[in-house]
Formats: C-alpha cells, sequence, structure tokens
C-alpha cells in the first residue's frame, strides 16, 4: 500500500465530501479494526496561526459527551491537519430532510440532543457556530451527535468566516463576539425549521438578513409539518432562543433542556421516540468496495500525532517523567484491576444463545435470496459466520439452522438472545441482527441489494457478525 493512502497509522478508503471547510475522508483504523472518518484542513502559513489552530483543535478533541462526534487524534503535517473523528453510520439531518418532514416527536429528540451537545461545548468555552442540518448526525439507534466541532471558536471570539446562512446568528453576521447564545440562536433556526418546514427568516430570495437583524421571525404556524398543533410552550422557547440580542436569549441550556424533556414526555408514549423509524430507510448503504485517494504528502508521510502529552505519560524507552509515589500507586491498582479483569475475561461462561424464530416480511415482487439459497440459506450464512467468529457458542433455536444439538432441561434458560430479522423488498434487503444479555442490547445492520450474489452476502454478514460479537453488549 502506497503512503499516500495514509494519514499517519490510519488507512483511508475514499472521500465522503469535498467542501469550503476541509475535505472529509472515510478510513479505518487497523490497529483497532474501526472505521474513523478524517477531516482535512490546510494550516496557515503563518507560524502563529497554525499554532492557534493546533490549540483549538486540540481543545475540541477533549469534548466527552455521547451527543458529540468523538475525535480520536489530531495528525499534524508540515501543511496540512487531520482530525480523526470516529464514524458514525446511518444519515445526516440534512439528507433525511430532503427526503420527508420528522414527525414532532422526533423533532424534540433532535433538539434535545442538539441541546446536550451545546452544553458540552459550553463546558469547555467552546462555541460550535455552525449547527446546521448537514452537521447533526442521526444514528441507527435513532438519537442524534453534532459534528464538525474542528473549526469552533472560543467562547468570546469573533469569527464571520464561520457559519452556514441556515444557522447564523445576528452577532455572527455582524462580526461580533459569539458565546452559547449564539449556538442557542442556532438551535432555535433547526427547531423552527423541523416542525415548521421552513427557515424562521426565509424571505423571497433566500435568507431575509434584515428580518434577523431585527429579530422578526415568521409566526410558527397552527398547525406543524405533521399535521399536529403545537404543544403548550414551543412557541415562546423558539421566541426566546431566535431574540435578536442576545441578552434576551436563555443564558444556557438548562431551562431549554428542561422544557424540551417536558414537550417530549407530554407526547404519547408510542409517539416519543420514533426517529429511528423515521429515519432508518434513509440510511446510507455501507459500500465494501471502497477505493483509496490520494492524501497530502505531509500528512502521509510526517503526519505525527499532536494530542497534549499529559503529566506522567511514558517518555523514552518507557522510563515516566514527573511521576509521584501517588502516581505509582494508581498504576499498580490499575494493573491489578486489569488482571481481575482478564481472570474474568478468562473463565468458562455459559456460551448458550437462544434465537427465537426470525421476523420476516418479504414484500409482493421481491425476487428474494435467490443467489443465497433462499431464506434457509441466509440463516446458514449468518450461522456460520457468527460461528467463524465465536466457535464455542451453542444455539438454542425455534427454526432450522438454529435448531439445538444437544438437549437437557435440566439447565436454565439461555443467557443470551439473538434476535434476526429480515425485510426485503424488490430492491433491497435489510438484514438486522441483535444480541441481547443481562439487558444490555448490541445491534447491527446490513442492507444487500436483492439478488445480490452469495459472496456479497457472505462479507457483509461476516462484517456484521465481527462487529456484533467483537466484545459482549
Amino acid at each position: 500500500m502506497s503512503s499516500g493512502d495514509r494519514i499517519g497509522p490510519y488507512r483511508i478508503l475514499r472521500l465522503i465530501r469535498r467542501g469550503g471547510q476541509g475535505s472529509v475522508f472515510l478510513g479505518i483504523d487497523e490497529r483497532l479494526g474501526r472505521r474513523i472518518v478524517a477531516k482535512i484542513h490546510a494550516l496557515p502559513a503563518e507560524p502563529a496561526q497554525s499554532r492557534r489552530v493546533l490549540r483549538e483543535a486540540q481543545a475540541v478533541a477533549s469534548l466527552d459527551s455521547t451527543r458529540v462526534v468523538t475525535i480520536h487524534d489530531v495528525i499534524v503535517g508540515d501543511t496540512h491537519l487531520a482530525m480523526i473523528m470516529e464514524y458514525v453510520p446511518g444519515c445526516d439531518l440534512e439528507e433525511l430532510l430532503a427526503e420527508r418532514e420528522l414527525s414532532l416527536a422526533s423533532s424534540l429528540v433532535v433538539a434535545s440532543d442538539v441541546a446536550a451537545a451545546i452544553a458540552a461545548g459550553r463546558s469547555r468555552g467552546i462555541v460550535h457556530g455552525d449547527i446546521k442540518p448537514g452537521n447533526v448526525l442521526v444514528t441507527p439507534e435513532g438519537r442524534v451527535k453534532l459534528t464538525d466541532f474542528g473549526l469552533a471558536a472560543q467562547q468570546g471570539s469573533v469569527a464571520t468566516a464561520r457559519g452556514s446562512l441556515s444557522c447564523v446568528s445576528p452577532e455572527q453576521l455582524l462580526g461580533k463576539p459569539q458565546d452559547v447564545r449564539s449556538d442557542l440562536f442556532a438551535l432555535g433556526c433547526l427547531l423552527y425549521r423541523l416542525v415548521a418546514g421552513r427557515h424562521p427568516f426565509q424571505g423571497r430570495h433566500g435568507l431575509d438578513s434584515e428580518a434577523l437583524l431585527r429579530g422578526a421571525a415568521h409566526a410558527l404556524p397552527a398547525t406543524l409539518v405533521d399535521g399536529s398543533a403545537p404543544p403548550q410552550g414551543l412557541e415562546a422557547l423558539i421566541g426566546s432562543l431566535l431574540a435578536a440580542d442576545p441578552a434576551q436569549r436563555p443564558p444556557n441550556t438548562h431551562e431549554v433542556r428542561r422544557q424540551l424533556h417536558r414537550m417530549a414526555t407530554a407526547q404519547p408514549r408510542q409517539l416519543r421516540s420514533p426517529l429511528r423509524e423515521e429515519a432508518e430507510r434513509f440510511f446510507r448503504t455501507e459500500d465494501s468496495d471502497d477505493l483509496p485517494l490520494q492524501i497530502p504528502r505531509s500528512l502521509s508521510r510526517q503526519g505525527r500525532s499532536r494530542m497534549p502529552r499529559r503529566s506522567g505519560q511514558w517518555s523514552v524507552l518507557g522510563v515516566g517523567r514527573h511521576w509521584r509515589r501517588r502516581h505509582w500507586l494508581a498504576a499498580a491498582a490499575t494493573l491489578a484491576c486489569v488482571l481481575t479483569g482478564l481472570l474474568i475475561a478468562l473463565w468458562p461462561r455459559d456460551q448458550r444463545v437462544m434465537v427465537p424464530r426470525p421476523l420476516v416480511v418479504l414484500e409482493p415482487g421481491s425476487a428474494v435470496l435467490s443467489q443465497a439459497g433462499g431464506l434457509e440459506g441466509v440463516l446458514a450464512l449468518v450461522r456460520e459466520q457468527i460461528l467463524a467468529e465465536r466457535p464455542g457458542l451453542q444455539f438454542h433455536g425455534e427454526s432450522s439452522p438454529f435448531y439445538p444439538t444437544v438437549l437437557d432441561h435440566n439447565l436454565p434458560p439461555p443467557p443470551e438472545t439473538l434476535h434476526i430479522a429480515l425485510q426485503c423488498s424488490p430492491a433491497l434487503c435489510v438484514l438486522g441482527l441483535e444480541r441481547e444479555r443481562g439487558g444490555a442490547h448490541r445491534y447491527r445492520q446490513v442492507l444487500v441489494p436483492t439478488g445480490a450474489p452469495e459472496h456479497r452476502w457472505r462479507a457483509l454478514t461476516g462484517r456484521a457478525a465481527a462487529e456484533l460479537f467483537a466484545a459482549d453488549p
């Protein structure tokens, strides 16, 4: 493999998108066997500005929230910087809204999760500054993560070049300093778009900047895009978020999240979290035929990780610097925990798995599974790939090929359950695999075009089985 296919230790597979803020690539961390996303930025020519960009990237990498896309690493070359981020399957909100409108319940889930991400940034003094639908990622679990903190500004800074018109605040438009209230204004724009179907300051030819600077947003319609009436408090909340004067907006996310939670819990129970069902059919297809692309030489050849060194990290030849007695005690305690964990992991476990009858939905007109041996062939392939990953498993299934080989009625029920669902349309088959053990769940999904050859089914189910059984739920 050529060095032009790598960024430091990460292998690059393909380009995801290219834009004014940098190029985004899909890659893989071969050390951990996980997919990553690499966003490449050109560094300023002036050394002082280049150091400032690096400090900002390291600050963003310190964010720790389930609602923010994790940054695993920061790779720096002579002319470029790469942010190495977690890969989030699914789709972004912009792609989803291009296909359909969301229900009120899903819109409240999106707004609540984005508010939590804003709170995580505020805790580190970081302003996102570009909270637009394209930076909101919908996960297969039916939640969202906020991405592209990579160019985020420090609180109180001026960033007139950053920010899309769909979420720009009056202070950004005027080139004034911004803080968490600027991100809350963008949240108000996003929430209005979700429930009303358009931008709150939309004019005849795009954004009406004069209305935005006055805070003259369109009134919320009497009927939302999903046909429901606005819940009590929604119009007042959006109005406070879209105030032209930052002093009139909420000072932080606490009250905003409380009101969003109150409106969400007032929804009927069966409608409280439908985002996954509404978005699932628009999730991007995972392609196994990814091709490498050229990467800037300064990153592929000289790129080195530049995450800040913490006190007590190992230095030359494994000798630690500035270690004190409490550090050695902590290291000894950590080693004891690791040894205990290894002992627990290596202790013989109950390897029995219950497999209920698969849920199968075959739509009329689907020439289903003809190249994969039919339904039973697909199930046999799933069984084969799982056993290749976990050879010791014993299945106790309700249908072939998961029938138990040995029956012992004196044993307790299997501690683990594997749920299998298969739905095929004339164009696509969706195979879902879900592990359940001790109340914890792990889910993987396989998307295969109807009529795909057997080797394609084998490759995709093999990958899903490896990810599903790589660790316990």
